[in-house]
């Protein structure tokens, strides 16, 4: 009885996966349809065929990335305890997005990248959309109980957003053990910055909205 053969993943997520190896080993910049080929045992012309040009390999890639961070975040929002608060439900998405980052490097540094991707191809924004789905419905549910109540929720969810993404640039490059060492790894960056933010957020659901600063007149 012949042994069982592993399925062979179809010939384009294949690429991709070559293409994550690729950034991760040699970096955005050196990444070949060429490289990606030989990586595979392909044809040189068969990333092309997929993808197109470059653009249309990160594109792709990205649109991966996206999706993946879907999946990781929706498996952190499963794991939140029935009692926990709508600002500890927030948070947990943010640790979910400080994950994949650590784990999925090559994805995370192409993402973000506008110069390298097609902004109009339909499947990367639809992958986007969804996983902003994630964040902004956990913050319309929160916002509905007084969380953030005196914020819209585009900008709680870019103030949310930019505060993680930042630190986790920060954890990237290797910037927070430089300026605070010993302050713990990814998750616990993570969770640092989500529950500071969260508190401040919370502690307004039983004030007044902050009175209009009066606009200054030049001249």
């Amino acid at each position: 009885m012949p042994a069982p053969t592993t399925p062979t993943p179809p010939l384009r997520d294949a690429l991709l996966l070559a293409a994550e190896e690729e950034v991760d080993e040699h970096g955005v910049g050196a990444v070949s349809l060429r490289a990606i080929a030989r990586r595979v045992g392909v044809s040189h012309q068969a990333p092309g065929h997929h993808f197109g040009d470059r653009n249309g390999l990160f594109t792709a890639l990205a649109a991966k990335g996206f999706r993946t961070l879907e999946r990781r975040m929706l498996a952190a929002r499963r794991r939140i305890p029935g009692d926990a608060t709508p600002a500890e439900r927030v948070a947990t998405l943010g640790v979910g997005y400080m994950v994949f980052a650590k784990q999925h490097p090559a994805l995370f540094a192409v993402m973000f990248r506008p110069e390298l991707l097609d902004g109009d191809d339909p499947d990367l924004a639809a992958a986007r959309a969804s996983a902003f789905g994630v964040l902004l419905d956990e913050i319309v549910a929160a916002r509905a109980t007084g969380w953030g109540r005196h914020h819209s929720e585009t900008a709680l969810a870019l103030t949310c957003w930019s505060t993680v993404h930042g630190a986790v640039t920060l954890w990237r490059e290797g910037t927070l053990d430089t300026f605070f060492p010993g302050i713990g790894g990814a998750q616990a960056v993570a969770r640092m910055v989500t529950e500071t933010l969260n508190t401040g957020l919370a502690a307004e659901a039983g004030e007044p909205p902050p009175a209009p600063r009066p606009s200054r007149r030049r001249g």
